[in-house]
């Protein structure tokens, strides 16, 4: 019976095998030492994820179905090295599902937002880190205590599609229910032909919460790879509309990343100005680091940035982080 079993098992296993075309398994795992001195208050010491990338374990896979049409998916989730993620797993950093052919991609579920793809395509330090753009323009501070979708967004239907030298990828979010005021659009257009590389993306939603109503945000970047050194550049404005007065929010980000030694210098100047009616205050961020290659999979890495800030919008800082990433 045992050995009917073992067959019978294996026989169903090799059956869906053969259906799926192929399933990877792929992850990340990247954790350090943080040091943060603030102008008010203690310096803080801590294990610290995300130097340069995302700590995540994911799984996706692709399924040839004839007539030059796949069926995809790609799940993946937040890794917190330093304890071990005690929440538990959990996919909300991706969770989709696709159907591709010639007329593009189809995707459906949990993923990121036009705007975020020009957001890190566009920062030298991938929106990760110290060093990353985001911990300044993407916070809740920078939008007067709210914050428009900036990185995911749920109920995605999104549609992805390359012409030549040239993609685009559209995302609508439903408000799915009658206590949800979220209704979520956004589109990014792009170009990539040799050293060039241009985006542009717009986002804007229904509303966030009472009070606070049609956030809108638009970015720009550029990149222009000239071998010994890669400069990029990206803009962005973001609105929300409030009862108090409307917040306007502007962010300038001019960044390179340059081959030094055997390793990538990465480095990186951020503004941001923020406008709340008649009122105007303004931050800055610049940050530098490096990575140097252990193997192909393996790096030591190596952080430093340093917030300054017109009094009470975002908190003055000066920190810096060491760290390993193991990539699989």
């Amino acid at each position: 019976m045992k050995k009917t079993l073992i067959a019978l098992a294996a026989v169903a296993a090799s059956g869906a095998a053969m259906a799926q075309s192929s399933v990877t398994l792929f992850g990340n795992i990247d954790v350090g030492i943080r040091h943060v001195n603030p102008e008010v208050g203690d310096a803080i010491t801590s294990m610290s994820k995300n130097l340069i990338s995302s700590s995540a374990i994911g799984f996706r896979g692709v399924e040839d179905l004839g007539g030059g049409m796949s069926a995809a998916f790609h799940i993946e989730g937040d890794l917190d090295p330093d304890t071990g993620t005690p929440g538990g797993l959990n996919f909300q950093r991706r969770s989709t599902v696709s159907l591709i052919g010639g007329f593009g991609e189809l995707r459906l579920g949990r993923d990121y937002v036009p705007t975020f793809t020009v957001h890190t395509k566009y920062d030298p330090f991938g929106t990760n880190g110290l060093g990353s753009s985001i911990n300044q323009f993407g916070t809740a501070a920078a939008f007067g205590g709210l914050s428009t979708s900036a990185v995911r967004s749920n109920n995605g239907i999104g549609y992805l599609a390359k012409f030549g030298s040239f993609d685009v990828a559209y995302m609508y979010a439903p408000r799915e229910s009658a206590t949800n005021s979220n209704d979520y659009h956004g589109i990014r257009a792009g170009y990539n032909a040799g050293p060039l590389s241009v985006d542009v993306a717009t986002a804007s939603e229904v509303g966030v919460n009472a009070g606070a109503h049609n956030p809108k945000r638009t970015n720009v970047g550029v990149a222009y790879d000239l071998g010994f050194i890669k400069p990029m550049f990206q803009y962005t404005t973001s609105k929300l509309e409030q009862a108090t007065g409307d917040t306007k929010v502007t962010n300038l980000l001019l960044g390179l990343t340059a081959p030094v030694g055997p390793g990538l210098l990465r480095a990186s100047y951020v503004k941001i100005d923020r406008e709340i009616g008649a009122a105007e205050v303004d931050a800055k961020q610049i940050a530098i680091g490096y990575t140097y290659p252990l193997s192909k999979r393996t790096s030591f890495n190596a952080n430093v940035a340093r917030v300054s800030s017109d009094a009470g919008f975002i908190a003055e800082q000066t920190g810096y982080e060491i760290g390993i990433r193991h990539t699989f």
